[in-house]
């Protein structure tokens, strides 16, 4: 009967331990996620005052972030791109307010303006 208590004893022990352990890896896990959050937050923060020093400095001629130029660089090629990708759509944007309009609309839907279509085609002339 001693053979069966020791084993019934090491048993329960292991459970216990197991246990322990996997009460340790979820608090460390829990740990590491609460830090993996707090960092997460930091960026966001970072981020926004970058925002804000690239809000404030961005008309400005000189700066001392070279990233204040490759940003507004690179908000420029966006623009390009929009346009392109408008273009292929047949899409092009009202002088007045912004908004797509199709190309073969003579006045926008938003502002109501009105819009002179130019003309690729050019009427042939017998001589």
């Amino acid at each position: 009967m001693d053979f069966f208590d020791r084993v019934v004893s090491t048993i329960t022990n292991t459970g216990k331990d197991l246990g322990e352990k996997a009460k340790e890896t979820a608090d460390l896990a829990k740990l590491q996620m609460e830090i993996r959050s707090k960092k997460d937050f930091i960026e966001r923060q970072y981020a926004e005052i970058g925002k804000k020093v690239y809000e404030q400095k961005k008309d400005e001629a000189e700066s001392e972030f070279e990233e204040i130029f490759l940003i507004k660089h690179t908000f420029e090629e966006i623009e390009e791109i929009k346009s392109e990708i408008a273009d292929l759509k047949g899409y092009m944007e009202c002088p007045k307010c912004g908004a797509q309009v199709k190309a073969e609309d003579n006045f926008c839907p938003k502002c109501g303006s009105a819009f002179m279509q130019e003309r690729d085609d050019m009427d042939i002339i017998d001589l």
